[in-house]
């Protein structure tokens, strides 16, 4: 297949994934609970707590992320594995998750080569506001992200849960419902 057929081949999997998450947040109620079996991890100084399915596992990420948990391998043969990372930081007094998530999202396009947003989803966690992102990237050795990114604040703090597979993955859409099932398990303190 020559690369024009590979972009749209691409192209009709992210909008056929993008129909699809959109009905899956739909018909998720606004307080996810762990499915059964799965870990929870509540952050011991920050107070955020995640679940995400066993077999999982907790690692240390890259400076500044608060907590990383490791899953499978991606489908498709590459050698990357599912993940789900938090981030936090302290935020000025009055800022909104919509200002918070401009700010963030701003950063992406200058630290990801080839940043591209797929759509966007406000939902509340609990009772806090957030947006839900959807984009994907390439990797300097040329291997293109998907992420899902869930933002919100609680209080003077602001959050950012990032979950990611590839876009060559066979079974991208099971691989994103994971994700959003996992991001939507989040609870800020």
């Amino acid at each position: 297949m020559d690369r024009m057929g590979h972009i749209r081949r691409f192209r009709q999997r992210a909008g056929s994934l993008a129909i699809f998450l959109s009905v899956l947040l739909l018909a998720l109620p606004g307080t996810a609970q762990a499915t059964a079996g799965w870990q929870t991890y509540t952050h011991p100084q920050l107070g955020f707590s995640l679940s995400y399915p066993d077999g999982w596992a907790e690692t240390n990420g890259p400076s500044g992320v608060a907590f990383m948990a490791l899953g499978p391998a991606a489908a498709g043969g590459q050698s990357f594995r599912l993940n789900v990372n938090v981030t936090s930081e302290e935020l000025p007094s009055g800022m909104n998750v919509e200002d918070y998530e401009a700010q963030n999202e701003s950063g992406l396009g200058l630290l990801f080569t080839g940043y591209r947003r797929l759509r966007t989803d406000r939902l509340l966690i609990g009772s806090y506001p957030a947006v839900v992102r959807y984009y994907t990237w390439k990797r300097g050795d040329g291997v293109e992200l998907y992420q899902l990114q869930l933002v919100t604040l609680a209080g003077s703090r602001g959050y950012v849960v990032t979950g990611t597979t590839t876009t060559a993955s066979t079974r991208l859409a099971d691989e994103a419902k994971l994700l959003v099932s996992i991001l939507l398990t989040f609870r800020p303190k």
